[in-house]
């Protein structure tokens, strides 16, 4: 499978236990540097401004900058010690993708996009009918709804996820996002109305509690697997993603899929910055090779 992954590149200062780190960032970022070493064929097309030095040297999956007047920059404060609670806080420069700066360098033979707008006028709905003729879809949800008011981060437009959800086959989404997009506050509840409303597949991820998959008409529950130490959980969503994407080509079962996902996500908390093992050790710490 060859995997395209599009939206803004990100600098992200994230602060944890006191420490300060400054990282790439975004969806783009973390989904894309994941599937590269997880050994899917992956091309990065960010959205960036000419001071975005931090794409790591001697990586798997290639980048295609797309340019932008700046490069976004949030921040991220973590208040508990399981990481569950945060502040962010951004700065948000013009990164919007159009369908002619993406067809301009778009790769031949994707066959499934990851989308990851951080912002909600990154990846317009004209851009995402046109990507749907090309190649099936993937959307992090949480960038759609987010707007910047004097650099704070606040949620509206939930309606905005609904017009996408006909041309995206997988959605990916944390249970707050599921609920602030649906309206309900149970989580069966929330999942049936996204259902209803176009969405094919969902990914709901649960931090410490597991995730729900909705996938082709069931239901599956998938727990978490505790980090051998909790180090940065930043991207982590990201991460479950990309590792779902890979399990793609691995499983046929769902479940299977969800706890392959689940350990890739577990096992990028265990280091600052990006996921950075392989397939095989996922299978490993799975017990599943």
């Amino acid at each position: 499978m060859k995997v395209a992954v599009t939206g803004p590149l990100c600098k992200d200062r994230n602060v944890i236990s006191g420490k300060d780190y400054t990282r790439a960032g975004g969806v783009t970022y973390y989904s894309g540097i994941t599937l590269g070493r997880l050994g899917v064929e992956t091309v990065v097309l960010g959205s960036c401004g000419p001071d975005f030095d931090l794409w790591p040297r001697n990586c798997p999956t290639s980048l295609v900058r797309l340019d932008a007047e700046g490069t976004i920059q949030f921040t991220n404060e973590y208040h508990s010690p399981d990481c569950n609670e945060r502040t962010q806080r951004a700065t948000g420069p013009d990164n919007s993708l159009t369908v002619e700066s993406v067809d301009s360098v778009w790769p031949e033979g994707v066959e499934l996009t990851i989308l990851g707008p951080l912002l909600h006028d990154n990846i317009p709905l004209e851009l995402v009918r046109h990507l749907a003729g090309r190649t099936e879809l993937a959307l992090a949800a949480q960038g759609v709804f987010r707007y910047l008011e004097n650099n704070r981060i606040v949620w509206r437009c939930p309606e905005a996820v609904l017009a996408l959800l006909p041309f995206c086959r997988y959605l990916a989404l944390d249970e707050r996002e599921l609920m602030f997009i649906s309206g309900r506050r149970v989580l069966a509840e929330g999942a049936a109305f996204l259902l209803d409303n176009g969405a094919t597949n969902l990914l709901v991820t649960r931090g410490s509690r597991g995730s729900l998959l909705f996938i082709d008409g069931g239901e599956f529950t998938i727990p978490a697997f505790p980090p051998q130490s909790l180090i940065d959980p930043t991207g982590a969503g990201d991460s479950f993603l990309a590792g779902y994407v890979k399990a793609l080509e691995l499983f046929d079962d769902p479940g299977r899929r969800g706890r392959f996902a689940a350990m890739t996500a577990t096992i990028s908390l265990e280091k600052s910055g990006a996921f950075g093992a392989t397939a095989d050790e996922v299978l490993r710490r799975l017990g599943w090779q």
